[in-house]
């Protein structure tokens, strides 16, 4: 009897032990629940917020500046001000099928063609120490306004100059009698102000620029380049003179200002015929600076305001019906790469043509024939 109520007990005590067992295992399962139930929510929540937050973007992002180089696109772009300020220069756009680039300090004339390929000629450039008259080759962008075979001049004892193409008012390409000047090729300045250069490259260069080819000069920096215009690509519509200044002078600038990507920017082809025989001006004094001002987006937000309405002396929580709009934005200071204010102010259109477009040392002294 005493081993049967044993047994019993022992029995009752492992069934109390099973029972404890599946119910620790209930609790075990329950404790899961309202943290999955927690993740479950919060999935939703962010699912839903994302697809809120990618519409809201959608519509109200804007693009990152006015003009039309960079566009956001509902899309956030991190950009910095190095991202944005490598190599960038004023560029002028030719139609031509060659441009010329005269890089004085290198004694170097490069032609440049449309589909790519480059020549070099070796030259021998003004030099003013040659004698009261000489002239040193300025710096500008010009453009060939005159060509003839055969050119006497009516300054130096009518020396002859063949296939001679001016393009800074008296100062051209060409080449001379002889040809022991061959040694100052690619050497040195030794001309009076010319461009001497083989009668070979002369005369070849003769054939293939056309009158208005542009003639970029530049005797170390400079802030404008030449580049071909886009196949099929048209001006807005004819320009004038004017026109062709103020977009030259302004471009300019604003690249000079750090004003590049944040600034309307005018994109065309220049007309020869509107740069002067004294040329633009390149900027070979000031240069571009080191970083660009980087467009900004900005992000509008909308907050829905409580309001506190008052009723027979109870103050009862109002849900308003109107929307606010609070814009955090990120505006764009007129500052150069220091955090200064422009470094380069202009007061009137005409100023910045004076400054930006004209091209003071291109205008050259007259020197009188010699008897």
């Amino acid at each position: 009897m005493q081993s049967s109520e044993l047994n019993i007990d022992n029995y009752n005590l492992e069934e109390s032990k099973t029972d404890s067992n599946q119910n620790s295992s209930k609790m075990n399962f329950l404790k899961y629940i309202p943290p999955v139930l927690i993740l479950s929510l919060a999935i939703a929540g962010f699912a839903n917020g994302n697809f809120y937050n990618s519409a809201h973007f959608r519509n109200y992002s804007p693009n990152e500046i006015k003009g039309k180089e960079i566009k956001n696109a509902g899309k956030f772009n991190i950009l910095s001000s190095e991202d944005l300020s490598g190599g960038i220069k004023d560029t002028v756009y030719t139609e031509k099928e060659n441009w010329l680039e005269l890089v004085i300090d290198e004694q170097i004339l490069y032609q440049h063609w449309r589909n790519g390929h480059t020549e070099k000629y070796a030259i021998s450039s003004g030099n003013k120490y040659a004698d009261a008259e000489a002239l040193e080759s300025r710096p500008g962008l010009f453009a060939i306004f005159v060509k003839t075979e055969h050119h006497q001049s009516s300054q130096f004892n009518a020396a002859n100059m063949y296939h001679f193409m001016p393009f800074n008012q008296g100062i051209g390409f060409h080449s001379i009698d002889g040809t022991a000047y061959y040694s100052n090729l690619g050497v040195r300045p030794s001309s009076h102000g010319c461009i001497r250069m083989r009668h070979a490259d002369a005369k070849k260069l003769f054939k293939d620029s056309p009158l208005g080819t542009l003639v970029l000069a530049r005797k170390g920096y400079s802030a404008r380049a030449v580049a071909f215009a886009p196949e099929g690509f048209q001006n807005e519509r004819e320009y004038t003179k004017d026109e062709y200044k103020k977009m030259l002078a302004s471009n300019l600038y604003n690249i000079l200002n750090g004003k590049y990507y944040v600034e309307e920017r005018d994109k065309f082809i220049i007309d020869p015929k509107a740069i002067p025989v004294s040329g633009v001006y390149t900027s070979y004094d000031v240069k571009i600076p080191e970083k660009q001002i980087v467009p900004r987006s900005f992000i509008a937000f909308f907050e829905k305001k409580d309001k506190v309405k008052v009723t027979y002396g109870r103050e009862i929580l109002h849900d308003g019906h109107s929307d606010e709009l609070i814009k955090l934005v990120s505006l764009d200071e007129e500052v150069n790469d220091a955090g200064t204010k422009e470094k380069l102010p202009v007061t009137s259109t005409d100023e910045m043509v004076k400054k930006y477009f004209h091209n003071p040392i291109g205008i050259l002294p007259y020197f009188g024939p010699k008897k």
